[in-house]
This record gives C-alpha cells, sequence and structure tokens, in this order.
C-alpha cells in the first residue's frame, strides 16, 4: 500500500517502498530561480546560490534538473545535486566544476551574474538522499561532496546526535571544495600533492 502525505507547501508527495518520499508535483513543475551570489570554492569551482520562491523543499542528497534557454531558443539541461542544507530560506545552493566544453557548467563560470535567472525543477530522486536517521559513512571525491555537503550542514543545522563521518578525496588541497567548512568529522585524502605531515595522501 502506497502512503500519501504532504510536503513543505502543500504538495503531495507518496511513499514509494525502499525509496524516500519525493513529491511529484514538483518533480514535474518547471520554476524561475534568481542567482543571488556566486562563491569561488576551488580554481576549478564555485557555488551559486539561487533564490527559488516557491521551492518546495528538499531532503539532504537530493538533486534537481536545471535548464537554460538561448535567445534563439536553443534549451540545455543538465542534473545538478544540491548543496545546501533543507531550510525554509527559499534559496538553495548548487556547488559546480567547470567542465572543459561544458554548455551549462561553462554559463556559469562565465557569463553567469547576481540577478540572471534560469529555470529548476525538482527535487528530485530520494534513493540517495539521507534525512539524518541512521548512522552514515560518507565517501566522495572532487564535486562528488557536493550532495554529501548537504548533508554534513543538515546535520550541523538540526544539532544531530547520530554518528556521520565523512572521507573525502582530491587531488591537493588547493582542489578540496569547501575545504574551510569541513570539521571534525571529515577526513580529507589527498592523490597528487598533500600538504607536509599529511597522513592520508596517495
Amino acid at each position: 500500500m502506497t502512503e500519501t502525505t504532504t510536503m513543505p507547501g502543500g504538495a503531495p508527495r507518496f511513499a514509494v517502498p525502499g525509496r524516500i518520499a519525493v513529491s511529484e508535483r514538483a518533480e514535474s513543475t518547471w520554476q524561475t530561480a534568481t542567482v543571488t551570489e556566486i562563491r569561488r570554492e576551488t580554481p576549478h569551482a564555485a557555488t551559486f546560490r539561487l533564490a527559488v520562491p516557491r521551492w518546495a523543499g528538499h531532503l539532504p542528497g537530493q538533486h534537481l534538473m536545471l535548464r537554460l534557454t538561448a535567445g534563439d531558443g536553443y534549451t540545455a539541461q543538465r542534473h545538478y545535486s544540491i548543496a545546501s542544507a533543507p531550510d525554509d530560506s527559499g534559496h538553495i545552493e548548487l556547488t559546480l566544476d567547470r567542465v572543459a566544453d561544458g554548455e551549462v557548467s561553462g554559463w556559469f563560470h562565465t557569463v553567469a551574474r547576481p540577478g540572471d535567472t534560469i529555470e529548476v525543477r525538482g527535487p528530485l530522486s530520494g534513493f540517495f538522499a539521507w534525512p539524518g536517521d541512521r548512522p552514515a559513512l560518507l565517501l566522495g571525491a572532487g564535486s562528488g561532496v557536493v550532495p554529501l555537503m548537504s548533508m554534513i550542514r543538515h546535520h550541523r543545522a538540526r544539532g544531530l546526535e547520530v554518528p556521520l563521518r565523512m572521507l573525502v578525496s582530491a587531488r591537493s588541497p588547493e582542489e578540496l571544495i569547501y575545504a574551510a567548512e569541513l570539521g571534525a568529522e571529515t577526513t580529507p585524502v589527498f592523490t597528487r600533492d598533500a600538504p607536509p605531515g599529511c597522513r592520508w595522501a596517495g
């Protein structure tokens, strides 16, 4: 039997066996998001804060679909993990690596400015979501740390006592996304250039 509950904002969601509930209405509706802030994380990655007034809420680990439309009507769509913890601020954050010849990531890193608008749809998927209900060991490398950071931020914001640990790999300290924000729950591993005295390298 499928149990029906509601998401923030009143949108219905449906609990699927083996999957955390996701709003079907939010999954299918495009809405306008406005870039409000851009923060550099590494030489190749930046965080983009988006105002999404009708955002239905998300769970740590979920992602969204993003759509850019050119003046001639050409569109490009990509899936991106959500970096921010769930809250009611009406904002979400995405951290994007610049991909060589990437249409969407290239636009964000070279063209996007605060005030620009895009379209988003979501949140999507519940298979990778972690609401903070059980101990978790998080493993990520490079930009794979983005959805894990949503979980770390959620854990901190809610003051959860459930054990949470993260192992994150980067090529060098300069390429470690969120370096200034990582805490005692995180162990970084460097695969190419490690700082002097680092126990975890190679």
